[in-house]
């Protein structure tokens, strides 16, 4: 029998270990899509008003931030000006951060039923639980819109580059996720403290103000320590100012941002499967 001839057969094909399983590709795609799906009807069938909270919290927020820091501190009097429209292009994006980030850290404890009576994967629960949370948030883009009109922005290209920041942004919540989703099991405080950090960080990083008005002599340590402030910064400097991310700080964020996954796929794989046992 002469062998098969170059470009026929199987001579091009990769070995087994190296093809994609796309079967199970979908399969877990499938699984992704239903957890988020009945995360979200969860989520507003819970709730009286359902999905209007996604918009009365903000504007609630932003209502009481403008009156307290805008008209009570006067803050506004300096380089700040819109002050509400300045808040919102902060508060939006960070409330997509500390939802997500809780509810794919708490998702091993909201799903214990399903983890405990089925071979799901878990990286998947974790990331639908996630995901849902990002979907929840996408509603905040409506009073975005809304300020944006009020206040005379126009759409600009320079839009364009705020993929940047939220693809940031978006990697430091699903290496949040991994990281916190086994501790969150094992370490039962642990949800307590992340609250906590949450409510500092929220201080900490330029939302209520601009990163600008961080003292020169301190701003360059700051942006490396708070990875938070080159993404915040980055989404409200195209909302608001019509100028593309700061790049530095957004790319010190992205080397935390790879970190954390690292650090998070490492503590998901070593302590997944005896978080699950404790469940």
């Amino acid at each position: 029998m002469s062998a098969p001839s170059a470009g026929t057969g199987t001579a091009g094909a990769l070995p087994a270990p190296l093809r994609p399983d796309v079967g199970a590709f979908r399969h877990h795609l499938r699984v992704f899509l239903r957890l988020t799906a009945a995360s979200l009807r969860a989520y507003s069938s819970e709730r009286l008003l359902g999905w209007t909270w996604w918009l009365i919290d903000p504007l609630a927020l932003i209502a009481v931030y403008a009156l307290v820091f805008g008209e009570w501190l006067q803050i506004r009097e300096g380089t700040v000006e819109d002050y509400p429209f300045f808040l919102t292009c902060a508060l939006v994006p960070w409330r997509w951060y500390s939802l997500a980030s809780r509810r794919g850290g708490n998702a091993f404890v909201t799903s214990r039923p399903m983890l405990s009576s089925t071979l799901v994967n878990r990286r998947v629960v974790v990331t639908s639980q996630a995901a849902a949370a990002t979907v929840e948030s996408l509603l905040g883009i409506g009073v975005l819109l809304v300020m944006m009109v009020v206040y005379g922005r126009s759409p600009d290209p320079v839009l364009l580059t705020l993929a940047a920041p939220l693809a940031v942004m978006a990697l430091h919540i699903l290496a949040l996720s991994y990281l916190l989703a086994p501790l969150m099991v094992m370490l039962p405080d642990l949800g307590n403290l992340y609250e906590v950090f949450l409510r500092l960080a929220f201080f900490l990083t330029p939302c209520l103000y601009g990163l600008d008005q961080i003292p020169a002599a301190h701003r360059g340590w700051y942006v490396v320590v708070n990875p938070l402030a080159g993404i915040i910064e980055g989404i409200r400097r195209p909302l608001y100012d019509g100028l593309p991310p700061l790049w530095e700080p957004l790319g010190w964020a992205t080397a935390w941002g790879v970190l954390l996954l690292v650090v998070g796929n490492w503590v998901f794989r070593r302590l997944g499967n005896d978080a699950i046992r404790m469940l």
